[in-house]
């Protein structure tokens, strides 16, 4: 499955190689400078901090691990937690060159020109929100940080499938939101799909960041119920829920149904887990090392097989060894590296003809048994 070596300090891991990665930083829509000067204003209204301006930053730096989505951004985005918004210093933000849009109780998102939205909210937006007993951080605090990707070209479908990839890789915490049809709905805004990563302690990053993919809709008539997510590996994330459980809630979500909830958080292969299997290393550790060592010689490297076509394997063995983790990371691994859905059925009916193949050539062996006893000639 993936992963790298457990360690204290893991490399970042791109998604691309070097060079496609520094093309696209070349491209960015989106320069640090004029997001740098953006953010400082906020500083000055006593709504972030240095620390959280830094943070932003350094998603800019060139070891940034998804520095190819976010050259494929078409706006980030922080998300600020506030005592109450209406409370906010709204004459003196809008006179720093914006106007409020989706502005709610509890809600509301500043955008600028620069490529950054400032978004500050006072309800639960959060699944983090509405566990019982968690330690509350003094507000204004910065919540998470978001990559926006709207395009929907196959380009961008790709660099998104790969966040798993890479989050996979670097022991992040994982978590995804909408797919297969159903679109992520929460704060009168709607997308096609999420993904939540949740750097580790001392990583390039503290913040939990958000990819958001697919075009921008916005509702006004309802408020939506796609919290986000917890990280799955806080001690308190089994206790969460996807949705509100009170739809009389001050925070106006919508309620979930116990169906919902115990898709979330019951059933025995959890997608959560997976960013758990680096845990394998607490014990046991040289076997693991070795294991990890070899994994990743073999999976993370053009060879005589390219990565490309690796990934198609890997997918076709997922398939015929039945893990539901691997065929996730492997499907999103697959789009990553440039194979097409067409291809990657293919490897899936190899994997499903040479499995009835095996089972059928066995036959022979019933065969022999059979003539043994006189039964056939």
């Amino acid at each position: 499955m993936p992963a790298t070596r457990p360690s204290p300090a893991v490399k970042p891991v791109r998604a691309v190689n070097i060079k496609e990665t520094a093309k696209a930083i070349a491209k960015e829509r989106i320069a640090k400078e004029d997001i740098a000067k953006t953010l400082a204003k906020f500083v000055r209204l006593g709504l972030l901090t240095r620390a959280d301006v830094d943070e932003c930053l350094r998603m800019f730096a060139a070891d940034f691990p998804f520095a190819v989505q976010l050259a494929l951004a078409d706006t980030i985005h922080l998300h600020v937690k506030v005592d109450d918004v209406a409370a906010l210093p709204h004459a003196a933000i809008e006179a720093l060159g914006t106007r409020a849009e989706n502005h709610k109780p509890g809600y509301v998102k500043y955008p600028f020109a620069s490529g950054v939205n400032l978004i500050f909210s006072s309800i639960d937006v959060a699944q983090d929100d509405q566990i019982p007993g968690l330690p509350k951080r003094p507000k204004p605090f910065l919540d998470h940080l978001g990559i926006d990707l709207r395009g929907e070209q196959p380009r961008v479908r790709r660099v998104f499938d790969g966040v798993a990839v890479v989050a996979a890789k670097l022991r992040w915490g994982l978590a995804s939101q909408g797919g297969n049809g159903k679109a992520v709905f929460c704060c009168h805004v709607q997308v096609a799909e999420k993904r939540w990563v949740y750097p580790t302690l001392g990583g390039i990053c503290t913040s939990p960041i958000e990819f958001a993919f697919g075009p921008l809709i916005i509702d006004t008539s309802k408020m939506g119920c796609d919290l986000r997510p917890i990280d799955p590996n806080h001690p308190a994330a089994a206790q969460a829920v996807s949705c509100c459980a009170d739809p009389d809630a001050a925070s106006g979500h919508a309620a979930a149904s116990p169906a919902a909830s115990s898709a979330t958080t019951n059933a025995y292969y959890d997608a959560r887990d997976l960013a758990r299997f680096g845990d394998m290393g607490a014990f046991a550790a040289p076997l693991m090392a070795k294991f990890f060592d070899y994994y990743n010689a073999v999976t993370g490297a053009d060879g005589a097989l390219t990565k490309r076509e690796k990934a198609l394997i890997a997918l076709a063995v997922a398939h015929s060894k039945q893990c539901p983790y691997c065929i996730d990371a492997y499907t999103s691994q697959c789009l990553a590296t440039g194979s097409t859905p067409d291809q990657m059925h293919e490897a899936v009916h190899v994997a499903a003809a040479l499995g009835a193949g095996i089972d059928l050539v066995h036959g022979v062996q019933m065969q022999k048994a059979l003539r043994a006893k006189g039964a056939i000639a």
